[in-house]
């Protein structure tokens, strides 16, 4: 199972194909050198014999021609001291005239280059032969040449030679040429196993690093040395890490968040429900009075648990568009005519400068939620004899909506975290008003599934404008 897996690990792949790229071009090289260096050496013995069988030819032609055996013979003998090798000496039909070795004379030799010769095809002919006596076998160099008396062929000469010294010298250096290929491809291996164990190190730190990561250790990291792709990736791992620590980070500051704005109005509830329940002969106006703010705690926790609800549906990776072409104007009347009472009741004054014409593509259910989030904050803030205005108009490719107050304002060092979950400037005033402190998240995670934004600007004392910036036609889900 070890060995299984250390096959299956990319450093071992690299030192398989390491090792293969290099054996395949040796094996190349090897074959291509062994090819051109037994050309070479036996190339430079058939120009030599076949010098040499020419230059026979010429001295047999007279003798031949004569039917003189004894000179013939004298001369195969002659041949043979100086290079040692066999003359035999063919007619024009192929016979054997003359054996320096005394075994073919008298009989008809039928070998490929002496027919090239006899029958013109060639002036001279050559090829190799295994010879298989009682010393043992050999290869051996067959070379023909014609024999011309008078402008006539009259007949042919053959030297035969061993090449077998060509042959064992080309062995031998193939080999040398062997063991230096198995020393190199050592070497080889050697150096790759070197290599790939400095260039494995950062992946193996990283894959140990992702298992504790993915153990639950959010604070591991990897060691991050010089550049390159290795380098990059050990950069976007941590990058990833610290992301997924955020996260982390924010859904237990979420739960904590959650779980605590949701205790409160039931704290409350059960103190307002105990109070009734342990008191005896309680005044019907008490009873009434209770169950008003019992009431209210009811509804604060539905509109909680509403926010939470959809925030949800936000957060999440599946979370669609249905997107439509919207007319802001009537858009916003629809907000503003909901929320028309609550102006009414704190005496806030509700001012439009939408143009009429103006349309964008949008999921028009989100837009009326950050719309109702803006103007009912602005209106729960705005003092009383106070007003919102809202106005919308074209910016190049995006149309911004802006609410407009003359409230309490919010203090710059706030303005930052406002649109953070659960964020409130004055906690105190929030209880009082009802929020949740989720409805300006919620405007924001509207605007960045539209691939838009919303910006804010406040001064204490002097009220607070936003501004939600949507593109005229959102982004494609996959850009």
């Amino acid at each position: 199972m070890r060995l299984r897996n250390a096959l299956h690990s990319i450093r071992w792949r690299f030192v398989l194909a390491n090792i293969l790229l290099v054996a395949i071009a040796y094996g190349l090289t090897f074959i291509a050198v062994s090819s051109i260096l037994n050309s070479y050496l036996l190339n430079q013995r058939v120009q030599e014999q076949i010098k040499n069988v020419r230059s026979l030819g010429v001295q047999v032609s007279s003798y031949l021609a004569q039917y003189d055996a004894g000179e013939l013979y004298n001369l195969g003998l002659h041949s043979y001291e100086d290079g040692g090798g066999r003359m035999l000496v063919l007619n024009s039909a192929g016979i054997v005239q003359t054996d320096t070795f005394s075994e073919y004379n008298g009989m008809v030799l039928q070998f490929p280059e002496v027919e090239t010769v006899l029958e013109g095809d060639a002036a001279s002919a050559y090829g190799f032969h295994r010879i298989t006596g009682d010393a043992g076998s050999f290869w051996a160099l067959y070379c023909t040449s014609s024999v011309i008396h008078d402008g006539s062929l009259i007949g042919a000469v053959l030297f035969s030679t061993s090449v077998q010294d060509v042959v064992d010298t080309a062995e031998m250096l193939q080999r040398n040429m062997f063991m230096v290929f198995l020393l190199g491809l050592a070497a080889v291996l050697a150096a790759t196993i070197v290599l790939t164990r400095y260039i494995a190190r950062p992946v193996q730190q990283l894959t140990q690093t992702a298992l504790r990561v993915a153990a639950g250790d959010w604070t591991s990291r990897v060691a991050v040395t010089g550049s390159g792709e290795v380098a990059e990736l050990g950069r976007t791992f941590n990058m990833m890490c610290d992301r997924l620590q955020n996260v982390d980070v924010q859904r237990s500051e979420f739960v904590s968040d959650a779980s605590h704005e949701l205790k409160t109005p039931l704290a409350s509830m059960k103190i307002l429900v105990e109070s009734l329940l342990y008191q005896d002969q309680v005044p019907e106006e008490i009873y009434k009075d209770f169950l008003a703010d019992i009431n209210k705690e009811i509804d604060r926790l539905t509109r909680l648990i509403t926010d939470l609800l959809l925030l949800s549906k936000m957060d999440t990776e599946n979370a669609v568009l249905n997107i439509a072409e919207v007319n802001v104007a009537r858009a916003v009347e629809e907000s503003t005519d909901a929320l028309a009472p609550i102006a009414r009741q704190r005496g806030v004054r509700i001012i439009l400068k939408v143009p009429p014409e103006l349309t964008l593509e949008c999921d028009p259910l989100k837009l009326r939620q950050a719309l109702n989030n803006l103007i009912e904050n602005a209106i729960k803030y705005s003092g009383s004899e106070g007003f919102v205005e809202i106005s919308a108009a074209e910016s190049g490719q995006e149309i911004c909506i802006q609410v407009r107050d003359n409230g309490v304002g919010m203090p710059k060092e706030d303005l930052p975290h406002i649109f953070e979950r659960f964020y409130r400037v004055d906690k105190a005033r929030s209880r009082e008003t009802g929020g949740t402190g989720l409805g300006l998240h919620i405007v924001r995670r509207v605007a960045l599934m539209h691939g838009g934004r919303v910006e804010v600007d406040s001064q204490v004392g002097e009220g607070s404008t936003f501004r939600l910036c949507l593109p005229l036609v959102p982004p494609p889900k996959d850009s």
